[in-house]
C-alpha cells in the first residue's frame, strides 16, 4: 500500500516523480512492506534540492531492517533506470528524477 505521512505536501509533484511513487509502492510490496512518502515538496532540504521543484521524494525505512532497505533501494534503482537517483540516506530512501541526457 502507498501511504502519505500526515503533513507531506504532494501538490505540484512532477509526473515523473508521481511515477516513481507508484513504482516504489510496487517494489515495497514485493518485499511485503508498505511504502510511506515522508517528504515531497515540504521539509528542510539543501537549497539546491530537487524536492522544491517537485522532482524528489523521501520514503520511510524505519520499518525495514538494513538488508531490506538496501534491497529495496537497489530494486527501485533498477526499476526506475538511469534518469533517477535512488539513495539510501540512513533514515530514508531519497528518490529524485534527474535526467542524464
Amino acid at each position: 500500500m502507498l501511504k502519505i505521512k500526515e503533513g507531506v505536501v504532494v501538490q505540484g509533484l512532477g509526473t515523473e516523480t508521481l511515477l516513481a511513487a507508484v513504482v516504489a509502492q510496487s517494489v515495497y510490496a514485493k518485499h511485503g512492506k508498505d511504502c510511506v512518502i515522508t517528504s515531497a515538496l515540504d521539509g528542510q532540504h539543501s537549497a539546491t534540492s530537487l524536492h522544491y521543484s517537485g522532482n524528489a521524494l523521501d520514503l520511510r525505512t524505519r520499518h525495514l531492517d538494513a538488508g531490506q532497505a538496501e534491497a529495496i533501494t537497489d530494486d527501485l534503482q533498477e526499476a526506475l533506470g538511469d534518469d533517477y537517483d535512488v539513495v539510501l540516506e540512513g533514515n530514508h530512501i531519497h528518490v529524485e528524477y534527474q535526467p542524464k541526457r
